[in-house]
């Protein structure tokens, strides 16, 4: 899945990543270069923002909550693909994939206990951060466990 999210959502852009979907955040700019970019890009457009129209030409998802959790029952609930998104495959951070990195090239740059006690690492090819299944990956898991049927 493709999402543009407004950045009042930036929070549930950052999920949806966890999710393993591309979700682009947007900076604030005219809703004309919104909607060229929800057009032009394939995106569902997500969004709490009120003056921004339904189209015929890409769809618009109006948030109904503030709350995260809301916000992501809401997504799963009107896109049900949403739910089935390959988990922490993207960058939280920058939306890239995630490639795998061989272990001894992480040695110098996670601490001991993690290079230590794992043995599968992931890397952003964009921002060099190092990705490894660590505590709050399952805590993660847990609340998008929740959030999804």
């Amino acid at each position: 899945m493709r999402f543009l999210v407004t950045e009042e959502c930036g929070r549930l852009a950052r999920w949806l990543r966890l999710m393993g979907h591309d979700a682009e955040l947007s900076a604030t700019q005219p809703l004309t270069e919104l909607y060229r970019r929800a057009y032009n890009e394939q995106r569902v457009l997500l969004t709490r923002n009120r003056r921004i129209g339904a189209s015929c030409l890409f769809r618009v998802i109006h948030l109904d909550s503030a709350s995260l959790r809301d916000q992501l029952r809401q997504v799963v609930r009107d896109v049900p693909e949403a739910a089935s998104g390959d988990r922490f495959s993207r960058c939280d951070r920058c939306n890239v994939p995630l490639e795998t990195i061989e272990k001894a090239s992480v040695k110098d740059r996670v601490p001991k206990f993690v290079y230590q006690t794992h043995s599968a690492f992931r890397t952003c090819p964009s921002c060099c951060r190092v990705y490894w299944a660590a505590t709050h990956a399952r805590r993660v898991e847990t609340v998008l466990d929740q959030m999804t049927p």
